[in-house]
């Protein structure tokens, strides 16, 4: 019979080796505080037998008894714990599952579905270079372990997270291009900037579409980014600012004009360039983070959790298959976008050029009243904004993107005859 319930989780992992397991469980410490115990660490440091050693096995079933006897403590208080090793059959599966239930507390069974070409690859690559937690593993011994692998199945009624191939990484859809990008066209350049955990993928299918009419791109990789999350606690917006501005001068040195535009943080950072450049011809902001959609008492909670934890999961992380970014929401980096956004929304009284927004009505990102605020703030003459009724925050991926494409040539248009 199950005791009281608890508010904990064992985080349970079902994969074969190089899937990615450790990996992601080193993830899961961290977005969920949790107690780790990854098995290889323990027995490398322990034991010289090898994993093909009787001895081996004897000492791996003592040493998992002693880390559920740990783990049921750690339960208990209320937090997460990890068992760091793959559930390959069914029976091991519902041998620790029955445990969790029986003790009152939560599980996730995460399995690692990465190809097995892939897996041969990963341990030649690994062979080559061994870390000092991992056991070297004879690619041949591969063929032996697959037979042996029995993959979660929905007659075991499991709560199972599955990852594929690309999902055991920080970055979502890694596949797709990110990086840094130029493309020369005519003299009239436009930088565009991406938002706070995404790469330039967000504006990519954008740039794609003015290239073709013509223009001169510039998108840049904004420090912290492309790279893994922790990576990104350690900027503040002034290193991304800087960033932007060593890519704008860039590009003003090869076009006689330059747009500057970018979504949500990249909005951001294009009023903050254009407050400081009075020659810059005007400012494309989609979906603009110059505020977010953040009660109040969470805004608290966010000052008081950003210097303790580093991040937090996202919702929804896998809805729109063209962005790329982290699985993460990095609370260090979070308070830098709110600093930038307060920053920006003293500075709009600076600028004059024509601005252009845009905004998803299913937005829940950014602040509905971004718009007005942008609207009431710069002394621009001309200023425009549109409201896109079946986008959400990441306007510029979104069904929606032919028709904002339009009214952007439309805007540059107008502004390059005032101009010229």
């Amino acid at each position: 019979m199950a005791q009281e319930k608890l508010d904990a989780t064992v985080h349970l992992f079902c994969g074969l080796p190089t899937s990615g397991k450790t990996t992601l469980a080193k993830e899961l410490e961290q977005t969920h505080n949790a107690v780790r115990f990854t098995l290889d660490e323990w027995m490398i440091n322990l034991t010289n037998h090898t994993i093909f050693d009787d001895e081996y096995g004897e000492m791996i079933a003592k040493l998992k008894g002693m880390f559920w006897q740990t783990a049921v403590t750690i339960l208990k208080q209320d937090v997460d714990v990890i068992l760091d090793w793959s559930l390959w059959n069914p029976a091991r599966r519902q041998k620790w599952i029955e445990r969790i239930t029986e003790l009152g507390a939560d599980y996730t069974l995460y399995y690692l579905n990465i190809p097995s070409v892939v897996i041969r690859q990963r341990i030649e690559a690994r062979n080559s270079d061994l870390p000092p937690s991992a056991h070297a593993l004879p690619v041949a011994e591969l063929d032996r372990f697959l037979p042996l692998f029995e993959p979660p199945t929905p007659e075991e009624n499991l709560n199972v997270v599955e990852i594929h191939l690309g999902q055991d990484g920080p970055i979502h859809n890694p596949h797709l291009e990110g990086d840094t990008f130029f493309w020369q066209g005519n003299d009239v350049g436009v930088l565009l900037l991406h938002g706070l955990t995404a790469t330039t993928a967000e504006v990519r299918l954008l740039a794609e579409k003015l290239h073709a009419e013509g223009y001169t791109i510039s998108a840049p990789l904004l420090p912290g980014h492309g790279t893994h999350p922790d990576d990104l606690n350690e900027t503040t917006w002034h290193d991304w600012a800087w960033a932007v501005e060593k890519a704008y001068q860039h590009l003003a040195t090869l076009c006689d004009h330059v747009f500057v535009g970018g979504e949500s943080t990249g909005g951001a950072l294009a009023l903050h360039l254009a407050a400081q450049h009075k020659e810059i011809t005007g400012v494309l902001c989609y979906a603009p983070a110059i505020k977010l959609a953040i009660p109040t008492h969470n805004m608290v909670r966010l000052y008081v959790s950003a210097p303790l934890v580093h991040s937090v999961p996202k919702e929804n992380v896998g809805s729109n298959p063209y962005w790329q970014g982290y699985r993460v929401n990095p609370l260090k980096a979070v308070m830098e976008l709110v600093r930038l956004g307060q920053e920006v929304r003293r500075q709009l009284p600076k600028i004059n050029q024509p601005v252009l927004v845009m905004q998803g009505r299913n937005d829940k990102t950014v602040a509905e009243d971004v718009g007005e605020i942008i609207l009431e703030g710069v002394l621009s003459e001309r200023v425009e904004q549109h409201w896109w009724e079946q986008s959400g925050h990441v306007i510029l991926l979104e069904d929606e993107l032919d028709e904002i494409t339009a009214v952007t040539l439309d805007f540059m248009q107008k502004a390059m005859l005032q101009v010229r």
